[in-house]
Order: structure tokens, then sequence, then C-alpha cells
């Protein structure tokens, strides 16, 4: 199933060092667990993943070197499961503006 209400993802952040908005991160139903969050250039190059049993897993708009990624449009796929088992999967894009 797709995770539709389970999961809020913002569209938009600004890593620019200001504290406000500085990083990707997203809300989430306490049922689901076991998180996978990918990101992937618009060329379709991932730049960046991470992985959580909790949830608390968030990007910084660095890529696996450290190097900040360009402003622009990026596209996620976050992946988690429910508690009771099921699958969940949620994708879309977020743009950088710095």
């Amino acid at each position: 199933p797709c995770i539709t209400q389970e999961v809020f993802v913002p569209n938009v952040f600004t890593p620019n060092g200001d504290g406000i908005n500085d990083i990707f991160k997203f809300e989430y139903n306490y049922t689901l667990t076991n998180f996978e969050l990918y990101i992937f250039n618009r060329w379709g190059n991932k730049v960046y993943d991470v992985t959580s049993k909790t949830g608390n897993i968030a990007w910084d708009g660095k890529n696996f070197k450290g190097v900040e990624c360009p402003a622009g449009t990026y596209f996620y796929v976050i992946k988690a499961s429910g508690k009771d088992g099921t699958e969940y999967e949620k994708k879309g894009n977020v743009s950088i503006f710095r």
C-alpha cells in the first residue's frame, strides 16, 4: 500500500545554516517502523540513503561524500513497515532552496 495519511512529507527545505527548515524530515504515524529513505537527483542517481527502526531519519542536503547538493528538485522514496507487517511506500519530490 501507499503511505498516505501515515506520513507527512514537506516539499521544500532550505539547508543554509540559519537554523530554520535546514533538514528534510517527515512526520509519521507511530504505527510505522523500519524506515528507509532514498534520495535521487534529477538524473535518477542516488545521492543519499538512510535506514532506521524508529523513523528518526532526515537529510541535510548533502550527498554520500558530505558535499552539499545543488539547489533544485530531488526525488525521494520512503519505505516503512506497519507494526502489523504491512509494507508501505511513498514517492515524491522535494526542492532544495539555498
